[in-house]
């Protein structure tokens, strides 16, 4: 039909999602100022992305892993860290140059023992995985101008992606532990969150705010375990094609590297802690626009044969960057005499909706450092399970990926158990997956429709729509509503309705 009106429309698609598995295989040897092994509390490795760059065939990823290491030697507690760069290659086959890929890593598992008093062999996995995605452009029919074909019409909502940009920020800064605190002996370790304050934007270019939270755990000279806690700024413009000040953004900040010394002060001592990072800043743009689209047509005059098709499209109900609070009581402490520390890092989050509530769960790993009653350090694990919600409306279908970092842990000793605060802060961009069936095409046959003169009476039930009466006859609505007084286009109760066909 020449008549036919056609839209366009962009939607994003999901074209590939692919992952390698990188193998760790580490030898540490101790430098001279760490004391000699006598006993592993722990392992702990991180794999961070540094880079990625995206080709027709392949995605090269750079980055690097961290291996710590908690160990005793003689009594006292010792914390040695050793990263080694890491390259890999993801085949993707796909030639779609407007790609964009998604990096992230999961370690799979670390494993270490003491080769000799002065040595550690690592031996672990992870994973890499990379997913891709496209903008699509398709078109659906939105109108048809005719005087004889009746049409019913929905609106549709579709967000794509319009831009996206990343960018290294790196930060120095040297900070006193004050002057109220024993100098340290030794740095046990220090944890690291990325938090997003605020982002500004305007046409291609976005501000973004945040800070990085510190937590360094130390021994002091006197051989006690303490702790500082720091906030160093973040800041950076990105320059972000196609952004304008109604687009919806989602802001990634990862930490890729960390380097925390100790350092003397002008007295002498060490007092002063050198602290050397870089974060990963990841943006991505979205805009959202709405379109008609056409459910149903048929003609009054002519026979006529509709063409259907299914259109999906994704539209974002809200962005999330917020605070939680998780508490949680570790029962049956057995030795445990004194707490020195305890720590949480968050599993793989996942993201659920439950009778309009979205859902975020995942577990903790919760670590306990402690001395039982003879004065020995030791470590215990312990997990936590999670559930925190969001109310999200009238929605049927999602589509999340979420992450969670902690930000802070907090414990006291109750007769209980440990009672263990940790504060973690969700991040989620969520999208609302629409799926609707609409008119592909029309065609109209060269015959009229045979009609009558009749008066019918059509018993109607409450909640019927008239447009499938309308139809039903190949006659219109606002005639059925003329002719019976109805002002509502289902019926409000059941009736019986004049129809002249």
């Amino acid at each position: 039909m020449n008549h036919i009106q056609r839209t366009n429309y962009k939607v994003n698609e999901t074209i590939a999602e692919k992952s390698v598995e990188q193998s760790i295989h580490m030898d540490i040897h101790l430098p001279e100022y760490c004391g000699d092994i006598s006993r592993v509390l722990h392992c702990f490795a991180f794999a961070n992305i540094s880079s990625s760059s995206l080709s027709q065939e392949k995605i090269q990823i750079e980055g690097n892993v961290l291996v710590r290491v908690l160990y005793m030697s003689e009594g006292e507690l010792f914390s040695y860290e050793q990263s080694a760069p890491f390259s890999t290659v993801i085949e993707h086959g796909c030639d779609d140059i407007g790609a964009v890929a998604d990096v992230s890593t999961y370690v799979q598992y670390v494993n270490c023992r003491a080769a000799s008093s002065r040595k550690f062999e690592v031996s672990g996995a992870f994973a890499v995985v990379a997913k891709l995605s496209a903008c699509r452009e398709a078109s659906v029919v939105a109108g048809i101008e005719q005087e004889d074909i009746q049409t019913e019409m929905d609106l549709l909502s579709a967000c794509s992606a319009s831009g996206n940009a990343a960018a290294t920020v790196s930060v120095a800064q040297v900070v006193d532990i004050g002057s109220d605190k024993v100098p340290m002996k030794s740095i046990i370790r220090t944890t690291a969150v990325p938090v997003l304050i605020e982002t500004k934007q305007v046409s291609g270019k976005m501000l973004v705010k945040g800070e990085l939270k510190l937590k360094t755990l130390y021994k002091s000279e006197n051989n006690v375990v303490e702790y500082i806690e720091n906030s160093l700024p973040l800041s950076q413009i990105l320059d972000i094609e196609g952004m304008d000040e109604t687009s919806t953004t989602d802001i990634k900040l990862t930490l890729i590297s960390l380097d925390v010394t100790m350092k003397p002060s002008a007295l002498g001592n060490m007092s002063l802690l050198d602290i050397q990072a870089s974060v990963y800043m990841q943006a991505c743009a979205y805009d959202c626009i709405d379109f008609p689209v056409l459910k149903d047509a048929y003609s009054t005059e002519y026979d006529c044969e509709c063409s259907f098709k299914e259109v999906s499209v994704d539209r974002i109900v809200t962005t999330l960057e917020k605070n939680y609070l998780h508490n949680f009581t570790v029962g049956q402490l057995g030795d445990v005499n004194t707490v020195v520390d305890v720590w949480c890092e968050p599993r793989k989050l996942k993201a659920d909706l439950e009778n309009g509530q979205l859902v975020f769960s995942g577990t903790l790993s919760v670590y306990i450092l402690y001395e039982d009653g003879t004065g020995t350090l030791s470590l215990k694990e312990s997990e936590s399970e999670y559930r925190v919600s969001e109310s999200i409306g009238d929605v049927c279908k999602i589509k999340c990926q979420p992450s969670v970092s902690i930000t802070g842990c907090d414990y006291r000793i109750q007769e209980t158990g440990l009672e263990v605060r940790a504060d973690m802060r969700v991040r989620a961009v969520v999208f609302e997956c629409m799926s609707q069936r609409v008119i592909d095409d029309i065609t109209l046959s060269e015959t009229t429709l045979k009609k009558s003169s009749s008066l019918f009476i059509y018993y109607a039930v409450k909640g019927e729509k008239l447009w499938d009466i309308a139809r039903k006859y190949k006659t219109t609505v606002s005639k059925i509503m003329a002719e019976n007084d109805v002002s509502q286009e289902s019926i409000p109760e059941n009736k019986a309705l004049l129809i002249w066909g």
